[in-house]
């Protein structure tokens, strides 16, 4: 019930901002930013008092209850400073519950094996992930019925629901510590889909070579790059297909139901085979179709073109998923904690930079150059992941002595043309 009704308000949550209360796309963008922010903070200190507590069911009720009392507040707030005040307080907290929901789960199963613990958090992650493939239907069902007032009550009541029976649930008995980050998968400030992460002894990351530091950080900067594109697309997309195509709710629901069936089939495959595949390449290809669906989103002339387009957005985000994160663990194999907080962090930088971003480009270029410009972000991850560094200095190079090349002969033929006037 958590998964369906985060999965029905969030693709809606933009175009509230547009059309009930008004916001410019730069107003929409800090709206979202400021909410990212606050559900990254809640994350981070919950995750800390948890740890330090060894308790989790109070938090989780929390933010169960700040959810309820954010979506209650939006069907009556329209003023755009009370709204940020319920975003940041309300809203960003109440995302935080996702996170808890793992941690609550993995202290409440009684397994000692790890490797069971962890299969059981990723059949938590799969149901949530499912939630995706018909959520968003049904608040286009509830939008259409009832409004936005309606589509905020349903959220409201069922994260109340979810309060109700967490709190009729004991307190597991739990070891200090317990929350680690691969709780924090599916937090919401990360758009994409994560799938569970390995165990520093499930592979022989002690024997793979370490790689530069010049090497982690245009991986992460790579993913960030990803991830910010990932997390506009998910801001812009709903607007687009309804304010700058002319669609309805219905066809957005469509849109992300079709890409959320479409990914899991392949994160599955890829999680299977992601052991003999080689990371680098895969992303480099990710990072390329990303950049191929932004220019076909942007150049599209109908809703109906965007259908097929949705597969290509599946295909990064399963990628992404399944290969991002043990690709920055296989760069730093005797770090992996380090690793996956690299990777985490990444996708909490796109979260947060991509509703200010988003807001200025959709103001200053329109949609279609907003698409333009995130597929630019993508080309630029693709160099990162496809050329090694070593390159890059050549690369300086090359470039700077065609600038100097072109400047030479722009000067030169400045000064052949100053004789001529004279005459």
């Amino acid at each position: 019930m958590l998964g369906v009704a985060m999965s029905f308000t969030a693709p809606y949550l933009s175009l509230f901002g547009v059309e009930r209360a008004g916001m410019t796309p730069f107003r929409l963008g800090v709206f979202m930013t400021l909410i990212a922010a606050s559900g990254v903070l809640a994350s981070t200190l919950a995750g800390r008092w948890s740890d330090a507590s060894g308790r989790h069911r109070p938090l989780l009720l929390a933010a169960l209850v700040a959810a309820a009392l954010g979506y209650l507040c939006l069907c009556v707030v329209r003023d755009y400073r009370l709204l940020l005040v319920v975003g940041i307080v309300f809203i960003g907290a109440g995302g935080s519950a996702i996170s808890m929901v793992f941690s609550f789960s993995r202290a409440a199963l009684p397994v000692p094996d790890p490797a069971e613990r962890v299969f059981a958090s990723a059949t938590l992650r799969t149901i949530l992930s499912a939630a995706w493939v018909f959520g968003p239907s049904v608040g286009a069902l509830v939008l259409a019925a009832t409004s936005f007032y309606g589509l905020f009550l349903f959220a409201a009541a069922s994260f109340a629901t979810c309060g109700f029976i967490v709190w009729r649930m004991r307190e597991p008995q739990s070891h200090l510590g317990d929350h680690t980050v691969e709780d924090t998968a599916s937090e919401p400030s990360a758009s994409i889909t994560v799938p569970p992460l390995r165990q520093p002894g499930e592979d022989a990351h002690e024997t793979l070579p370490a790689a530069s530091a010049n090497d982690i950080m245009r991986s992460v900067t790579a993913l960030t790059l990803l991830g910010l594109a990932a997390n506009a697309t998910m801001i812009v997309l709903p607007l687009y297909i309804v304010h700058g195509l002319n669609g309805s709710h219905l066809d957005v629901s469509v849109m992300l139901g079709l890409g959320a069936l479409t990914e899991i089939p392949m994160m599955l495959a890829l999680g299977a085979k992601s052991s003999s595949l080689h990371k680098p390449n895969w992303l480099a290809a990710c990072a390329a179709v990303h950049a191929v669906y932004f220019v076909a989103m942007s150049l599209a002339g109908n809703v109906s073109m965007l259908i097929p387009m949705q597969m290509l957005n599946a295909f990064v985000v399963a990628v992404t998923s399944c290969l991002g994160m043990t690709y920055v663990q296989d760069l730093m194999p005797h770090s992996p904690g380090r690793a996956t907080a690299l990777f985490f962090n990444a996708a909490r930088v796109g979260s947060i930079l991509s509703g200010v971003l988003s807001g200025l480009l959709v103001q200053a270029f329109s949609y279609r150059g907003t698409f333009l410009f995130c597929g630019l972000l993508a080309l630029c991850a693709l160099v990162l992941f496809a050329v090694p560094g070593y390159r890059y200095p050549l690369m300086w190079r090359a470039l700077k002595r065609f600038m100097a090349a072109l400047y030479a002969k722009l000067a030169t033929r400045r000064g052949a043309r100053v004789p001529e006037r004279s005459e």
